[in-house]
């Protein structure tokens, strides 16, 4: 079984059996702890299911700065997205507002025309 790494090499590893005799399945780490390692784990599990525990990494751990700058990275990279979120919840908000003192202008100009 062949991935494709997010760095553009090629990983060539065969994919192993968890405890339950499934083929396991290729994961990247999210964390701040492991940022961008792969692992493999019980397909199981990752869907929400009890696996059978089954867990290994493929790559070796990263140095503790490469570490440290990839979690600066993904710590950025959730607060970029939360200020998108409510950058665009303001933004909904700003639009109903706008909507409601038009309806009141019209309201108020139609009122007094007639």
């Amino acid at each position: 079984m062949r991935k494709e790494p997010p760095g553009g090499e090629e990983l060539a590893v065969a994919a192993p059996h968890c405890y339950c005799g499934r083929l396991a399945r290729l994961q990247t780490s999210w964390t701040e702890s492991n940022p961008l390692r792969r692992f493999f784990v019980c397909p199981k599990s990752e869907r929400g299911e009890n696996g059978c525990g089954f867990f290994v990494w493929v790559d070796i751990e990263m140095p503790r700065r490469e570490i440290a700058l990839m979690a600066w990275l993904l710590r950025t990279k959730r607060e970029v997205e939360d200020q998108i979120v409510r950058a665009r919840a303001r933004e909904k908000k700003l639009w109903i507002a706008l909507f409601i003192s038009w309806a009141f202008v019209f309201m108020v100009w139609f009122g007094n025309v007639g």
